[in-house]
């Protein structure tokens, strides 16, 4: 049980949050009515979206559960949006469509769909986000529309609107499980000690040639985090924005999303999993629709239209050696007994293979020791794994990459390796 002190210091940091760090969006809130309440807030950013995904949550058992979906319309300010904007025009149009337009303030606007024709027992409501009149600056993109909406969710949420304390993120190509809500109930075990949940998931596509190159894709994806978890690295976790939900003090601490075109997901991650465990919902499985895109410079779109395109020219569509994730068992092994050799960090070194000291020594971790000499050791061991983040963990196998573990075929990474992918 949460005790008044600990109320009020959460509090106290939502408060400065929302004040320092939120999006301006937020104040547009200000006339927002206490009347308008809900139990849970799901975020969806959308740019050359149809309303079908709106159209597909009003007709789940989820529109039934009191839930505001604050939908994020945007564009980027580059030529590639201004040719798209169109499709944001229409979209807003067909969601107002869907119920009662029963608030407005500036960019925002509350669609009522308590009695949509679609489902008689739906009992939610749309905020309604227009950031295609004021476009999004091309290199914030998708981070910037997710805060947008996290934003706001915590402020409805300081305000009493939303009860729930998780905010919920998703993207227009999900398909959310009926128990998606009830897994994040505040009065569950398994999320104790959680800041982040991450659900299950797959992806589908009725085009054979996309849905096998999201197969493989999806295949990698699991081949690197069952990687992490074989090497006990305290960042095994995926990093899709589609399938994430975040508590919203851990996500105030963690200054909110970073506003990037792409990879926010998995750096505000990197930041949650230094606040407290990242858990994963096996049991809660999203289906994702498969399909190529370019609307981000990195991430699973682009990297099904590569893996397409290399299935046309009959290449492998290479990955990370298995090795590389031993060497990473290695090394985490290896740092439980660093901070005895602290005055001597050279004596540590050696007792490590090559490679392993090589990529450390490039990643930076003799400029960390010598930051540290004066610590205790349980103070040395924290900073280190915080130090020792996703990131870190990442720059470590690609420099163990370049000196010499280089990528090979997918399917012979997952072969060769220790470990099972589920």
């Amino acid at each position: 049980m949460i005790n008044d002190s600990t109320r009020l210091q959460q509090h106290k940091t939502s408060v400065k949050y929302l004040a320092h760090y939120a999006e301006p969006e937020v104040l547009s809130l200000a006339t927002f009515s206490e009347h308008h309440r809900y139990q849970h807030v799901l975020v969806i950013p959308a740019f050359q979206e149809t309303v079908q995904f709106i159209e597909r949550f009003i007709d789940s058992t989820l529109a039934e559960q009191q839930c505001l979906v604050i939908v994020v319309i945007n564009q980027p300010d580059n030529d590639f949006g201004r040719q798209h904007q169109q499709d944001q025009i229409d979209l807003a149009q067909n969601i107002a469509k869907q119920g009662a337009k029963i608030w407005q303030q500036d960019n925002l606007s509350l669609i009522d769909i308590n009695h949509a024709s679609r489902n008689e027992n739906a009992n939610s409501a749309i905020l309604m986000v227009n950031r295609y009149n004021q476009p999004i600056p091309s290199e914030q993109g998708v981070g910037l529309a997710r805060k947008i909406g996290a934003d706001l969710a915590v402020k409805l949420f300081i305000t009493g609107n939303v009860l729930s304390a998780w905010v919920h993120s998703t993207d227009a190509d999900a398909y959310l499980p009926d128990n998606y809500f009830s897994a994040h109930a505040s009065d569950s075990l398994k999320l104790k000690n959680a800041v982040a949940t991450c659900c299950n998931f797959y992806h589908h596509s009725n085009q054979q040639a996309i849905h096998q190159a999201n197969l493989r894709y999806e295949n990698a994806l699991r081949y690197y985090v069952a990687g992490l978890k074989y090497a006990q690295s305290p960042y095994a976790y995926f990093t899709i924005g589609s399938i994430l939900s975040f508590d919203m003090l851990a996500y105030c601490q963690a200054r909110g999303f970073p506003k990037r075109s792409a990879g926010e997901d998995f750096y505000l991650l990197n930041k949650l999993a230094k606040l407290g465990e990242v858990t994963y919902l096996g049991d809660v499985t999203i289906k994702l629709d498969a399909r190529p895109s370019q609307r981000v410079p990195f991430g699973t779109g682009p990297a099904v239209q590569n893996i397409m395109q290399l299935t046309e020219q009959g290449q492998d569509y290479l990955y990370y050696h298995p090795e590389i994730f031993t060497a990473l068992k290695v090394c985490l092994q290896a740092f439980e007994s660093l901070w005895q050799y602290r005055q001597q960090p050279e004596l540590w070194f050696i007792t490590l293979p090559e490679n392993i000291q090589q990529a450390l020594t490039d990643i930076g971790l003799r400029a960390f020791i010598a930051k540290q000499q004066s610590a205790k050791q349980a103070q040395f061991d924290k900073q280190l794994i915080v130090w020792f983040d996703s990131f870190k963990t990442l720059k470590f196998i690609h420099a163990l990459r370049d000196f010499g573990l280089v990528n090979i075929a997918l399917e012979q990474a997952i072969a060769d390796a220790p470990f099972a992918i589920s």
